[in-house]
């Protein structure tokens, strides 16, 4: 499985990858609303977790550009960053220069929460 699409995978012991990919789709799907992510019980690989990142980003400009700032509020991306980025980025690439922006953000959140919940265990032993 190619994990170097995806951030913060690479300390991650093989047996914890399912899991983080898990909790990553369920965030993303979470963030992401009003656009649908689709069937969370399936198992996506991290190619496939891009992909559907990339069409809800799709989406979330081209349909529904309104909730595009609620989304990259909840997310937690800095409005000044993404207009930065978006005003340096040729229409075609900005699906996924923002798709990229929040794929980092949001497997940073799901890293430290099993990072340290992780490590909370551990320290409870």
């Amino acid at each position: 499985m190619n994990t170097d699409l995806i951030p913060y995978t690479e300390n991650l012991p093989d047996e914890s990858l399912a899991a983080f990919f898990q909790k990553l789709t369920e965030q993303l799907a979470k963030d992401l609303y009003p656009v649908k992510w689709g069937d969370l019980s399936k198992a996506l690989t991290p190619r496939e977790i891009i992909l559907n990142l990339e069409e809800s980003v799709r989406i979330l400009i081209e349909d529904q550009s309104s909730s595009l700032g609620a989304v990259l509020y909840r997310i937690d991306i800095p409005e000044g960053k993404i207009r930065a980025l978006m005003a340096n980025t040729p229409a075609s690439e900005r699906v996924k220069v923002l798709s990229a922006q929040i794929l980092e953000r949001e497997a940073k959140k799901v890293w430290m929460r099993l990072h340290y919940s992780s490590q909370k265990g551990e320290d409870d032993k």
